[in-house]
């Protein structure tokens, strides 16, 4: 695609991903799945399954349906190696070695009645997101993650200030092109994705491309909570555990928002600590140690309570080695004792949280705030076997690294 009809895709309603995207989402072995988006409708293909045997079978892909593009989809068979299509082929990796994980990746319009933001998605420098995803496929990873918050492109109803973005506003497909599907679409064809939900994609907003795009086959109603996946790679576990719906503000803990997250929270450890795998990570979108800029005056917030609660009541098995979140757009890490360090990635696109010098000397022990930039994470296995975290900004310069496995994650800075 021109880098003209990428830009006009992205500020007009145009036929944005014009050839068909075909792509894996992974989660446990009853539900992972392979999609194809087909932008205009038409008829579904079939994809070719490559398994760990070397043996090829033909997937039929069933039809589905979003505004006036068709969805294509099915649920991948155990022991798929490799996926081929008309686009390309997405191999699924046995142990990945290079990961990328990004979050918060769209473009925020939320503006009515002379109130809220209006970021200029036309900017590559404001919205940056198609120039990290372009870096981010350079690095020729074995597995993205994407810890959620896809879709910002919700109302602008300003007539000068909002003109270039009609057609791409509101939940339907034409905003989740625009937003997602079009700049992440050649390494969506070329990688395997693990799609973590976030809050703008909840019962309350994104929730339908979110159900018909990123979750596993037969997903169609919404739920305040996804059941937790659990995608293994031999010794090593993603656990994909949903925040979505889980309020930051405190929750009374006798409610049945409260106990209803106490017993899934419970659940998933009980799970962690009953499979054979012992290297997890916990992959999430609200941080459980994470901190926002306060509203209510200089300082910082601690987000999300709930999820902080749950964690001193019952830690995380220490099998957990690190959590991945997004939802604060920053990059953060916390390193709180008794629990695993914590990986804040919320920082791939949407516009930036600012903290100011007087809030950063207010930052508590065991919390680190980085500078403000947008970037994502590449994580990547030493000769060691050890996981090494580089923090990359937009055009793949390095910000830091961290030796995430190391006492304090220690991170040297680039820049």
């Amino acid at each position: 695609m021109s880098k003209y009809a990428l830009l006009s895709c992205g500020l007009f309603l145009m036929a944005c991903a014009q050839k068909p995207v075909t792509y894996v989402g992974l989660a446990d072995q009853e539900n992972s799945f392979v999609k194809t988006i087909l932008p205009k409708g038409g008829s579904c293909p079939s994809v070719t399954l490559e398994m760990t045997n070397k043996h090829f079978s033909s997937l039929p892909l069933h039809d589905g349906k979003f505004d006036d593009a068709a969805i294509c989809e099915a649920t991948l068979p155990k022991n798929t190696a490799v996926v081929h299509s008309s686009g390309g082929a997405v191999t699924i990796p046995q142990s990945p070695r290079k990961i990328v994980i990004m979050g918060d990746t769209g473009c925020r319009l939320k503006y009515e009645n002379g109130k809220g933001m209006i970021q200029k998605c036309e900017d590559k420098k404001e919205w940056p997101f198609s120039r990290l995803i372009r870096s981010a496929e350079k690095e020729n990873a074995d597995l993205i993650i994407h810890v959620g918050d896809y879709h910002y492109r919700e109302a602008c109803n300003d007539p000068v200030k909002c003109k270039n973005y009609q057609g791409t506003l509101g939940y339907g497909y034409a905003p989740w092109a625009a937003d997602f599907l079009t700049p992440a679409d050649s390494v969506l064809r070329e990688k395997p994705w693990i799609f973590v939900r976030g809050n703008h994609e909840d019962c309350h907003r994104a929730y339908e491309g979110w159900n018909k795009l990123l979750s596993p086959v037969g997903e169609q109603t919404c739920v305040d909570d996804q059941e937790t996946r659990y995608t293994s790679f031999g010794n090593f576990l993603i656990v994909n555990f949903d925040t979505a719906s889980v309020d930051d503000r405190p929750l009374d803990s006798k409610s049945a928002r409260a106990q209803a997250l106490k017993a899934r929270y419970k659940k998933m450890v009980e799970t962690i600590n009953a499979r054979p795998e012992t290297e997890v990570w916990l992959v999430t979108h609200r941080p459980f140690w994470g901190l926002a800029p306060s509203w209510s005056g200089p300082g910082v917030a601690p987000v999300n309570v709930n999820l902080q609660a749950l964690t001193e009541d019952l830690p995380l098995p220490k099998k957990v080695k690190m959590v991945f979140a997004g939802h604060i757009h920053s990059f953060q890490i916390a390193t709180i004792a008794r629990h695993p360090a914590e990986m804040i990635i919320g920082e791939s696109g949407t516009a930036l949280d600012l903290y100011s010098d007087e809030a950063r000397k207010m930052i508590p022990q065991g919390y680190n705030v980085f500078p403000s930039d947008h970037g994502y994470a590449l994580l990547e296995r030493d000769a060691n076997n050890k996981w090494i975290a580089t923090i990359k900004s937009y055009d793949g310069e390095t910000d830091f690294v961290c030796h995430i496995e190391e006492y304090g994650v220690p991170c040297i800075a680039f820049k």
